[in-house]
């Protein structure tokens, strides 16, 4: 994942996080901070920070709500369009794509295989292995 992470940054500039909230953004006209934060699953105050730097590369825009002038309102810009158009991706959406386009067999085999990983590091956590 950092090597995806690594080539984000090196061809959009963009951090996963800062990605996954432009992608967020480009679906509505203008959020507010908390509700980004609701639907990314994060806190916000991380969200803030992200946005902070988003805001410095002149990639959103922060407005008060004409309703609530407590509230502010997040909207992309045309610089981030722009990048969205040409279309980074998350490490999550490349994989999904992928692995769809696997035969069924071929899904359940994995996901049984993560999912017995998965159980093992919960049910194993303290396993010495000789």
């Amino acid at each position: 994942m950092s090597i995806h992470s690594k080539s984000l940054v090196k061809h959009y500039g963009l951090t996963s996080p800062q990605l996954l909230i432009l992608q967020e953004l480009s679906h509505t006209k203008q959020i507010s901070i908390g509700e980004i934060a609701r639907r990314i699953s994060l806190s916000q105050a991380t969200v803030t920070d992200i946005l902070d730097r988003l805001e410095i590369k002149g990639l959103i825009m922060r407005n008060r709500s004409d309703a609530d002038r407590r509230q502010v309102l997040i909207r992309i810009t045309p610089k981030a369009k722009e990048i969205m158009d040409k279309n980074p991706s998350l490490l999550q959406e490349e994989f999904l794509a992928e692995f769809n386009k696997l035969q069924k067999w071929e899904q359940h085999l994995i996901l049984s295989s993560v999912e017995r990983i998965a159980s093992m590091m919960k049910t194993k956590k303290y396993l010495k292995i000789k």
